[in-house]
C-alpha cells in the first residue's frame, strides 16, 4: 500500500488551524503542534510504549479517579476540581499555543468529555525515544518549554534504553527549574501528591539484556 504524504503549508499556523486540520486526518500518524506548524512524531518502540503504559497505570493506582486536589502550597488556589492522570494522546498547551503530548502527566483542572487540550498540568513525564534528535528535543527543548508553563512543578525524563530518570522541579511560584542528579535506582518521588513510583514499576516487563 502506498502512503501519500500529507502536504503541510510552510507558513505559520495557529492552534485553531492545527486542531481543525487534525480532525480531518484519516491516517494513524501522530503530530504535535510546536506553535508554528505540525511536527510529526517518530513511531514509538514497543519498549517506549510499555514504559509509558507502566507509568500511567501506576499513577492511576496511586491517584483514585475522583481524587480531589487539596489546597496546599503544592497545589495553587483554584485547583480543587480534581486531579487525574493522562496520556499519551491528550495534549497540553505550552508557550505560544504549542500543543505537546507527553507520555504521561497529572493535571488538576475541570475537564469535559469533548475537551482536547488538558489545562493545568502539574507533573509531566516524557519517555526518551532512541535517537540523538529525540534526546535533544526532550532533554533541551522541552525542558525550557515546560518551564514556561507555571502550573508544571515537576518534569520527569525517563530513559527507554536503560533504567534511569532525570528530574526537573520547582516550588509553586518559582520560575526556574531545580535539577536533580541522574538517578538509576529510584524510587521516583512525586511529593506534590505524596506518592512514589519504584523503578520495578516503571520498567515492568522491560528486559535490557
Amino acid at each position: 500500500m502506498t502512503v501519500v504524504a500529507r502536504r503541510i503549508d510552510p507558513e505559520v499556523w495557529t492552534k485553531e488551524r492545527f486542531l481543525a486540520w487534525a480532525e480531518t486526518r484519516t491516517d494513524d500518524a501522530r503530530y504535535e503542534f510546536d506553535g508554528f506548524r505540525p511536527v510529526a512524531m517518530a513511531p514509538a518502540t514497543l519498549g517506549h510504549n510499555e514504559i509509558g503504559r507502566n507509568i500511567r497505570e501506576t499513577l492511576r493506582s496511586r491517584l483514585p479517579k475522583r481524587r480531589h486536589c487539596e489546597r496546599s502550597e503544592a497545589i495553587p488556589p483554584g485547583w480543587s476540581m480534581g486531579c487525574w492522570p493522562y496520556g499519551p494522546q491528550q495534549p497540553i498547551e505550552t508557550v505560544g499555543g504549542a500543543l505537546r503530548e507527553p507520555d504521561a502527566f497529572i493535571a488538576c483542572s475541570e475537564r469535559h468529555r469533548e475537551s482536547v487540550a488538558i489545562s493545568a498540568p502539574v507533573i509531566v513525564f516524557e519517555v526518551l525515544s532512541p535517537g540523538r534528535e529525540n534526546r535533544r528535543r526532550d532533554e533541551e527543548d522541552k525542558v525550557d518549554e515546560y518551564e514556561s508553563v507555571p502550573s508544571i512543578l515537576r518534569y520527569v525524563i525517563v530513559e527507554s534504553e536503560s533504567r534511569g530518570i532525570r528530574v526537573f522541579w520547582r516550588q509553586p511560584g518559582e520560575r526556574q527549574w531545580r535539577r536533580e542528579a541522574f538517578d538509576s535506582k529510584g524510587p521516583l518521588q512525586v511529593p506534590e501528591f505524596g506518592i512514589s513510583l519504584t523503578f520495578d514499576e516503571i520498567y515492568e516487563g522491560i528486559d535490557f539484556e
